[in-house]
């Protein structure tokens, strides 16, 4: 990477201008920083609004320069053709603008630098956009400060020295990129998986997000936590993708032409899903290679995206499990009497309905099936917490204070030991995979503070044997309550501190927000339509659900657990 060190520490400087503009520079992230809460990304902001920068005003000085190039950036129009005016020769030739994005949460300070011809700005932030498109927000902000140097060219003052990449003000972030997600498949191919990028607002986005797809998911979805069926070294044709009137044509080198039907079946609805998300409109996809159609026969089941389940929430009250509408509780046949009988304190309904993993009340984890007299015992370790189910019907379970313990069993109770990185010194407080049975969701309590961490799960012949890269979400200070999936794409975690207890939801690639504020709460489950199909159990057992905007209304309804639907 080329371009100048970042500074450690702020620059004081005499001369001293306060630049409340977007500003741009470098592709340094911070890491580190003080625990200050910053303002997350104004979603209400129209993505489709097109920025139109201005170049170059003749005469300008290095100031006047800098402070019109920082709002350049904004437009990333060819390639940030306008952006590079504001640079010499030499240096627009080899500047990357899309080498990462840091996201602004402070006005930029510029000051002079050691010399003349050199300029600095520093600012903070908290979240920041990586080469790849992924999306990384971190807990605290953190502060850097970046410097430019100029040179004249033709008689003008010009950038010559300059790291790769942009910083924006969240307000232009809103404005300039847009989220995108790419589709992979599940191990099993029942499911789209997706892996959630941003990518800047311009014409050739398709291309950019085909061509991100065809590289591969992101880097903690490798490893055979998803699956893509393109054949290995596929690439974008030359003659790229073109959406026309609802469908997409996209073009791919001769690779694609070793493909098996299901497989081009299969690259088809990954491109389908995925570009999808790019216009709402796209019904249909073609695919070419070097311009000449390929038949894709149908072949493949169309696999599912965001699995949807009952919309009632799945409860455990009095001699009585199920569902419960309008403040009445619908058993399960032949599955309710048997959570009930085993007392059960919590429990994950598997996506069959046939079965469920529960924690009964002698603290032992058990799996409950239709057709039994009784629950199967599959684990009787000491201080389990609350069990989850996968698609595969796996049952996870593990102990409070030993994260490494971390097993599954199958419904027999053959058990099946995990390897992880998960920290040993960690207590886990909720535990709950996906409902695509790709990742895991764990909420922690170290002698750091609370954790709450992501990881895809990697299995050999269907059996899980290991989770993969540890994602951490940005929590704050408060200690974990319990967390749970909002939907395919992002959770929610109840957290408390001494004098208020929050609700907050993480997108996984994308930025935090708050959803609220309660006086007590002890359990979330998730349900479908988002946020909105998010369920609480109050502390005196009251089911509680969305109101607005961050409230939560009280249904009247005491039930003694609310239970996982998978």
């Amino acid at each position: 990477m080329r371009g100048l060190r970042f500074t450690p520490r702020w620059i004081v400087a005499a001369s001293v201008i306060v630049v409340a503009v977007s500003l741009s520079a470098c592709s340094g992230i911070p890491t580190s920083g003080g625990v200050v809460p910053g303002p997350v990304i104004d979603e209400q902001i129209d993505p489709d609004v097109v920025i139109v920068p201005s170049g170059p005003r003749p005469g300008s000085t290095p100031e006047e320069l800098l402070v019109d190039f920082m709002q350049a950036v904004r437009g990333s129009q060819n390639d940030y053709a306008v952006a590079k005016q504001f640079l010499t020769g030499a240096l627009a030739a080899s500047w990357n603008p899309d080498a990462s994005t840091a996201i602004r949460a402070s006005p930029a300070i510029l000051a002079s630098g050691t010399s003349r011809d050199v300029l600095t700005y520093a600012f903070s932030s908290r979240a920041y956009v990586n080469a790849d498109g992924g999306y990384v927000e971190q807990r605290d902000l953190a502060n850097q400060t970046l410097s430019f140097s100029f040179e004249e060219e033709g008689g003008e003052w010009r950038i010559s020295e300059a790291l790769d990449g942009i910083v924006l003000s969240q307000t232009s972030f809103a404005l300039a990129f847009r989220e995108q997600a790419l589709y992979f498949f599940d191990p099993t191919y029942r499911f789209l998986v997706p892996d959630v990028r941003w990518f800047p607002s311009r014409q050739t986005i398709p291309a950019r997000i085909v061509r991100a797809l065809l590289t591969g998911p992101t880097s903690w979805l490798q490893g055979g936590v998803v699956r893509s069926d393109f054949p290995t070294a596929t690439a974008l044709g030359l003659e790229g993708v073109e959406l026309s009137a609802g469908t997409a044509t996209v073009d791919l080198t001769e690779e694609a032409l070793s493909a098996t039907p299901v497989q081009r079946e299969r690259m088809r609805q990954q491109l389908l899903a995925t570009l999808n998300t790019v216009s709402s409109g796209v019904s249909q996809v073609v695919l070419t290679v070097n311009g000449l159609a390929i038949v894709v026969p149908e072949t493949a089941a169309p696999a599912i995206q965001n699995p949807q389940a009952e919309s009632s929430p799945l409860v455990g009250a009095e001699a009585v499990f199920g569902f419960s509408t309008g403040g009445e509780i619908t058993s399960l046949d032949g599955l309710s009497p048997l959570i009930v009988g085993a007392g059960a304190t919590a429990a994950t309904l598997a996506e069959s309905g046939q079965a469920a993993a529960i924690l009964t009340d002698s603290g032992a984890v058990a799996v409950a099936q239709i057709g039994q007299t009784s629950p199967i015992i599959v684990d009787e370790r000491p201080e389990l917490i609350a069990p989850s189910i996968d698609a595969l019907n796996f049952v996870w379970s593990v102990q409070a204070g030993d994260p490494g313990g971390l097993t599954t069993f199958e419904l027999d109770g053959e058990p099946h030991s995990i390897s992880s990185t998960l920290p040993a010194a960690a207590t886990v407080v909720s535990m709950d995979v996906s409902r695509d049975g790709t990742r895991i969701l764990l909420a922690l309590s170290t002698e750091l503070g609370p954790r709450l961490v992501v990881a895809g799960i990697i299995r050999q012949d269907n059996i899980p044997v290991a989770l993969g890269e540890l994602v951490e979400l940005p929590v704050g200070i408060g200690a974990a309550v319990d967390a749970a999936w909002v939907d395919d794409r992002s959770v929610a975690l109840i957290s408390r501190s001494s004098s208020e207890v929050t609700v907050t939801q993480f997108a996984l690639g994308g930025p935090s927000s708050p959803l609220g504020e309660l006086p007590a709460a002890r359990a979330i489950v998730g349900g479908n339509g988002g946020t909105d199909g998010l369920w609480i159990l109050a502390a005196d057992g009251e089911i509680l659900r969305p109101q607005g905007s961050g409230g939560w209304s009280g249904t009247g309804q005491l039930v003694s657990f609310i239970a996982t639907q998978q």
